[in-house]
């Protein structure tokens, strides 16, 4: 294994303990005001990131694939409830600030996962390549 793909891994697995302890703070106001999509957005966003990591060690292809199919269920979640929110009498800017800060957290396990996808990309090229 390459020293970008540990990096890679080792940034994935502090984003997923991130993401499980924001899930697990979260959880104590989930119901409050909240829709379906955006709970599992959460719970899967907050379950998942981490073990994908770890399992990124063995087989990074499946790991980068669900990171990659992660990243658009966590942001429909998370937009969903914001724009339901939002309506409630946020100042139009407000509500594109919030959705934009969490496109970007929604992003990161899809950044990840394209890196762990580019990261077994290479390992093959290279392996095909040596006598």
């Amino acid at each position: 294994m390459r020293d970008s793909t540990k990096v890679i891994i080792g940034f994935g697995s502090i984003w997923g303990l991130y993401a499980f302890g924001a899930m697990v703070l979260g959880s104590f106001t989930i119901g409050v005001n909240d829709s379906a999509p955006e709970v599992v957005a959460i719970l899967l966003y907050g379950l998942t990131v981490l073990p994908s990591c770890i399992l990124a060690i063995w087989f990074r292809k499946y790991a980068a694939t669900w990171l990659l199919m992660l990243f658009p269920i966590t942001a429909f979640g998370f937009i969903y409830q914001t724009v339901q929110q939002g309506v409630d009498g946020k100042a139009d800017w407000a509500v594109v600030r919030s959705i934009a800060v969490l496109m970007i957290v929604a992003a990161i396990p899809g950044l990840i996962g394209v890196l762990l996808f580019r990261s077994e990309r290479s390992t093959t090229t290279k392996q095909d390549a040596s006598p």
